[in-house]
């Protein structure tokens, strides 16, 4: 059984004994966080080699869903796909014999374990997530030194790494703006340890590092990558905001402005006069929204037991609950009522409003929330809601 832990406190799961607040206030996006642990199995739950070779053994992976690398000799795409465009199991299994790492992106969409893991954490961050297993052999390497993009938890299944950390040339980098060999300056290492099965460690973007696989076991570790939304992202939603409603942020640029010749003075008056309309204007309210439903309804919605439950009648002494980690937003008027929900919106009639507001306060309810409607049309509503993975049956 999967650690309770993933549900009330994912992070503590992560990184415990480090809670949250400590977490938040003191490491992230500031400085890496090991967290070493003698609990080999504390991770087993999640994945495992076994896992790994059944999917692929048995899955008809198309290629990106598999990927191999390898420093020395470098591997390639086409050296483990057929021209169909699928993996070759095979050529998979005789490079990793051959020192390459087998890496699986995204599994937690198709890994119900994982990604009811990822959905606990993606309600801490509201960030999306994304997953990529690294299956390395013993005594290899998959990546030089390198920084990365976005913030990662690494978790270390099974095997051992031996990881270094270098210097941080660019605080909190743009998504995009990637480590440039020859550009960034590695050095020496700041620090060198070994990432034990049962660790975690926490690595904020920007911070330089490579590992390896240590020992004559090979490694399994799965790195979880936080997209976050940044500051920069909400001001720039703002200003088109302001920009829509107002047109001189609409204007072209002054004629000329590339030219030699051309005298900046006017320019810098009429944009400091935009950057104060701005200040004035600008919408926090509107905008943050904005990202807050954009965020929901990008989410995948977690529908496990709707099939099983489809024939259900649902009775008066039935109670139900909201899915766990699973984000909604209510809005009604006069004319119907809808949930902004994982995947996209899910209207219903106006006299459901109060039963869905019961059903979104997480708190269980059943059929007499649906007080304003008939009967049938109340069982119909809840059905609605269990179909599309915001409230789900309480057992017992």
């Amino acid at each position: 059984m999967a650690d309770p832990t993933w549900v009330t406190d994912p992070i503590g799961y992560l990184i415990g004994p480090h809670g949250s607040d400590d977490f938040f206030e003191n490491y992230y996006e500031k400085k890496a966080l090991r967290a070493n642990r003698d609990d080999p199995a504390r991770y087993h739950d999640l994945l495992s080699i076994k896992r790994i070779d059944e999917i692929v053994a048995s899955v008809d992976l198309p290629a990106g869903s598999l990927d191999m690398a390898r420093t020395e000799p470098p591997i390639h795409r086409d050296d483990y796909t057929f021209n169909s465009g699928f993996v070759d199991r095979g050529a998979v299994v005789r490079h990793f014999q051959q020192g390459a790492t087998i890496i699986m992106p995204h599994l937690h969409q198709q890994d119900a374990i994982l990604g009811d893991f990822c959905r606990a954490l993606e309600s801490v961050f509201c960030a999306h997530l994304q997953t990529n297993i690294y299956l390395t052999p013993p005594d290899n390497q998959g990546f030089k030194i390198h920084y990365d993009d976005h913030d990662v938890f690494v978790i270390q299944i099974s095997g051992e790494k031996a990881w270094r950390f270098y210097e941080t040339p660019i605080e909190n980098p743009f998504r995009g703006e990637g480590f440039r060999t020859g550009v960034h300056e590695v050095g020496e290492p700041t620090e060198e340890f070994l990432l034990k099965a049962g660790d975690c460690i926490y690595v904020p973007r920007g911070l330089m590092h490579d590992a390896q696989t240590s020992g004559d076991e090979p490694s399994l570790h799965i790195t979880i990558g936080l997209i976050v939304k940044t500051w920069a992202d909400l001001m720039l939603e703002a200003v088109s905001e302001v920009a829509l409603r107002t047109p001189e942020f609409r204007h072209s640029l002054p004629p000329g402005f590339a030219r030699d010749d051309y005298d900046k003075s006017q320019a810098e008056a009429y944009f400091k006069n935009l950057a104060t309309t701005f200040a004035k204007e600008a919408n926090f309210e509107e905008a943050f929204e904005l990202f807050v439903e954009n965020f929901i309804r990008s989410r995948s919605p977690n529908t496990i037991g709707g099939v099983v439950s489809s024939t259900m009648v649902v009775s008066e002494a039935d109670r139900f609950i909201r899915r766990r980690n699973t984000p909604a937003r209510l809005r009604s008027n006069d004319d119907q009522a809808l949930i902004i929900a994982p995947g996209g919106e899910v209207p219903f009639e106006v006299g459901a409003v109060k039963g869905l507001e019961a059903a979104l306060t997480g708190e269980v309810f059943g059929l007499a929330a649906f007080s304003d409607l008939a009967p049938e049309r109340g069982s119909d509503v809840i059905k609605k809601l269990i179909a599309f993975g915001l409230v789900e049956k309480v057992n017992g």
